[in-house]
């Protein structure tokens, strides 16, 4: 298994962190690379993720890191002969220009920290890290370095993205007007024209690799099953080439061998590295994939391509190895351990592997789903083949090994700690493969980890058999009872028994649970016979657990203690704050209890860290929101406004924008009711009616301390209104909060608090309405079709949903069987511009407001989650149940 080098993992987390790539998508591009080796950065191009511009665009804004066009550069030859040619052309690297003991130097991989520090060796300068693009560099030291007998690329000023369109236009599979839309989003993202007419739906695959087969002039073969996938073929091209290249041996035809390609931007690769004369015919990636499945055994060469990677072998070297490996008897693939073992049948395998061939996905997932293997029968299997332990649920397990994980990440990962060997941890898994985990794990304990194998219900058990003191709740249930004794059942005002023990795991607990499963709230809710204890997830109410009535003050008491309230005042609500501490889970509280006829409810808010508040680019906005939500926040002066109904995410979308402008050169000042997040560098004052302090007159006292961006918590009257355009209008940025149902009806609320319409124009820069919709559960994620009568309600046809996809979730484990676990945020974004002042002015109505808004390039909340929808991110149902037109 290949692992990431110090400067992938840096490079993965920046994508990830500005929001360039999914965690999905890099996800998948860490699989590829553990098995191919590489570079992360080539990985996510080959598979059609980013294109090689755009992750450029990200080193460059996030680590400063500039991108040089060496074509363009006058290079100095004094700086070339600081590195040798040889050297170069290993590294990749060209120096074009010297200071004094400075020499700059053109990386095609800057973040690779031994390539600098060889060329710092080599010549002796401090070496200053540019960026260049691969066929940039290919020409620089073809032209720079002739010695090395390079061949500069032919097409390096030619745009091989505008062939492509004017061949799809012109074979009639998409409209100009498509094509121009797609050369915008290319230009505006840096993504790759052929995969944005995919997404979009207006290409196929297979239009796509027809495409690129007459660009490049090849035969197209859209299915290789007539020709037999021989292990004579195999031994023609390394598995992890194969993979890495999207390329596959075909037949031969006499003596030259005959590949399929996905990519014919990579023949030249594949030329490079196959011995004698090659052919090439276009197919579509899942063709080839499925090939590549097909011919090469799931582990066969594992070991020597590892060698190979790390330059302890050479291509030719390990070739012959396979082919002695071969002749002997090689590693034997999943399906075949499956039959040996008695497992399932061959037909069982062939039926999966056709199906797996039609539908994409692992062969084990196929087998599982169709039912002819249980989970442990697989889990044995894969520890088998993989050469790893098999945990049973019954196994001994080491509780100092335990204590070393803390609880959210084994729950996350479903990773359970099993042992100590030395200083290496045994740790169980459900896959053994999962890089992130076992990343995570190793730098939580600082040992050396060693994967084992486990079925994800034994994974389960165990969790909560190790992590909850080998008592559940039903049990602690009963000894509160217990404790609380006979009195407390006529709700007496006796709270001696509040300190108990069982009282008090029983509260952790629930705690400690909300904090593992990403809750948000927890109500303690008495009835007339029981006492009832629901969580919000995801913006919905479920039951968590019952207990009995006689348990109700007790409960309320002990979370009063926790927040320091008054025990004795039953009769008033009560509001407070408390971090809470268990063993290695910690969060902040926000308390509250009311009075009902029933007794004391209480929720408790779980706080997330300031440290989790995200980057902007993390936030979901669409790109088509993305440069004008920037554009606008970056404006010195003015209005910004985030509307929407409580539990919409408003706060997090605000402190996100002054995470973003809160820099040493600014004064940002805050008003809240109350402070939930505490944000370094940002002068954040509280709300205290009872000693008189509100909004309105926080705000006056801010315009007195110098301010650069203040932020109050919510615009709720015509003072802090008026007083808030006032701010906005002498040169602060403002941003506030709003309760409205869309972006134009928080122009309309302003205008009922009592602000002119022509101070509104004059302030207002622009006004973001957002909603939370749950995200489809990617463990149990399905394809499915639009439910009719959905599609009537969002106005939507089935001809406009022809071609796109759907999904939902079936409901598993992970997701409480609901189908969605996490949300996303759906955006409305009104900019005001020139024309919406004027029907600011001229005091428009809400909807003639959003009329024009629209026409001038917004897009609707509704919208904005159709089109999410489309991206499998979430259901239609789930944006018609958060929204309204």
């Amino acid at each position: 298994m290949a692992v990431l080098s110090i400067g992938d993992k840096r490079l993965g987390a920046v994508l990830l962190e500005r929001g360039f790539v999914t965690d999905d998508a890099l996800q998948q591009a860490i699989a590829r690379h553990a098995e191919v080796g590489g570079r992360l950065a080539d990985i996510l191009v080959n598979l059609g993720i980013l294109s090689e511009q755009r992750i450029a665009r990200a080193v460059e804004e996030s680590i400063g890191i500039p991108l040089v066009n060496l074509p363009r550069v006058d290079i100095m030859a004094d700086s070339l002969a600081k590195v040798p040619a040889e050297l170069a052309a290993e590294l990749r690297a060209v120096p074009f220009a010297i200071d004094q003991d400075r020499l700059r130097v053109a990386f095609v991989d800057p973040l690779d920290a031994l390539a600098i520090e060889e060329v710092e060796d080599a010549s002796g300068c401090l070496v200053e890290p540019y960026l260049a693009l691969q066929k940039e560099m290919q020409w620089a030291l073809a032209t720079y370095y002739p010695e090395l007998g390079l061949e500069p690329p032919v097409d390096l000023e030619i745009d091989p993205s505008q062939r492509l369109g004017n061949l799809a236009v012109s074979a009639g599979f998409l409209t100009a007007a498509q094509l121009n839309e797609a050369i915008e989003e290319q230009q505006r993202t840096g993504g790759l024209l052929g995969r944005i007419l995919v997404a979009h739906s207006h290409l196929s695959e297979e239009q796509l690799t027809r495409l690129l087969a007459e660009q490049y002039g090849l035969p197209f073969v859209a299915e290789l099953s007539d020709e037999p996938a021989t292990e004579k073929l195999a031994a023609n091209l390394l598995r992890l080439d194969a993979v890495q290249f999207s390329a596959v041996p075909y037949r031969m035809d006499g003596s030259t061998l005959v590949m399929a390609i996905a990519d014919p931007r990579r023949m030249a690769d594949v030329e490079s590295i196959v011995p004698g004369e090659v052919s090439f015919v276009a197919t579509p990636g899942p063709e080839v994939q499925a090939r590549i499945d097909e011919m090469y055994a799931q582990d066969q060469g594992r070991l020597g391509e590892t060698l190979l990677q790390n330059r302890r072998l050479k291509r030719e070297q390990l070739r012959r190895a396979l082919e002695e490996q071969a002749r002997l008897g090689r590693i034997k693939p999943l399906g075949e351990i499956l039959v040996d073992l008695g497992y399932v049948t061959q037909s069982d395998v062939d039926e999966a592997l056709n199906k797996q061939r039609s539908g994409g996905g692992r062969l084990e997932d196929t087998l599982v789903q169709s039912g002819k293997i249980s989970p442990d029968m697989l889990a044995r299997s894969l520890a088998m083949q993989l050469g790893f332990e098999f945990i049973e649920e019954n196994t001994r397990i080491d509780p100092y090994a335990v204590s070393l994980v803390p609880e959210p990440t084994a729950r996350r990962y479903s990773a359970m700690p099993v042992r100590l060997d030395g200083d290496v941890l045994v740790v169980a898994m459900k896959d053994p493969r999962h890089v992130f985990a076992l990343d995570d794990i190793h730098l939580i304990t600082g040992r050396e980890i060693r994967p084992a194998v486990a079925t994800e219900e034994s994974l389960t058990r165990m969790l909560n058999r190790f992590y909850r003191e080998g008592t559940d709740m039903e049990e602690l249930a009963k000894a509160v009872v217990e404790e609380v004794g006979a009195g407390a059942a006529q709700e007496s005002e006796d709270t001696s028994a509040i300190d108990d023990n069982a009282l008090v795991k029983v509260v952790n607990n629930i705690i400690r649970e909300a904090i593992i499963n990403d809750i948000s709230d927890i109500h303690i809710e008495p009835r007339p016979d029981k006492v009832i204890v629901r969580v919000r997830k995801d913006g919905t109410l479920r039951e968590y657990m019952t207990m009995p009535k006689v348990t109700a003050p007790a409960l309320s008491s002990r979370i009063k203690i926790m927040g320091g309230l008054n025990i004795a005042e039953r009769r008033l609500p009560q509001d407070g704050r408390v971090r809470f501490r268990d063993k290695n889970v910690e969060v902040d509280l926000r308390l509250s209890t009311l009075p009902t006829v029933y007794g004391e409810k209480s929720v408790m808010r779980l706080l997330r860290k300031a440290t989790d508040i995200p980057e902007i680019e993390q936030l979901g906005f669409a790109d088509y929101n993305y440069q004008r939500f920037t554009d606008v926040i970056q404006k010195p002066y003015g209005m910004f406004l985030i509307t929407g109904p409580t539990g919409s995410g408003k706060s997090f979308t605000t402190f996100s924008i002054l995470k973003r402008l809160a820099t040493p050169e600014v004064n940002v000042t805050t008003i809240e009711d109350p402070v939930e997040y505490e944000i370094p560098g940002i002068n954040q004052t509280q709300v205290n009616v009872k000693a008189g302090l509100d909004f309105a007159r926080a705000l006056r006292s801010f315009l007195r301390q110098d301010p650069d961006i203040i932020m109050v918590g919510e615009i709720r009257d015509h003072e802090t209104a008026k007083i808030s355009m006032e701010a906005a209008l002498t040169g602060h940025l403002l941003i506030a909060t709003l309760h409205t149902n869309d972006s134009a009806g928080a122009i309309t609320r302003l205008q009922e608090m009592g602000i002119e319409p022509f101070n509104v124009s004059a302030s207002l820069i622009g006004v973001l309405a957002q909603r939370l919709v749950r995200r489809v559960c990617r463990e149990c994620k399905v394809a499915s079709t639009p439910d009719p009568e959905v599609l009537r309600r969002l106005g939507l046809t089935e001809r406009e949903t022809a071609g796109k996809s759907l999904f939902r979730g079936v409901g598993c484990e992970k997701c409480g069987g609901s189908g969605y676990n996490g949300r996303y945020a759906i955006h409305e974004l009104l900019v005001v511009d020139d024309e919406i002042e004027k029907a600011i002015v001229q005091e428009a109505s809400t909807f003639e407001l959003r009329e024009l808004a629209i026409k001038r390039g917004m897009k609707s909340l509704r919208d904005d989650g159709i089109n999410k929808a489309f991206q499998g991110i979430t259901t239609l149902e789930e944006v018609l149940a958060r929204t309204a037109e």
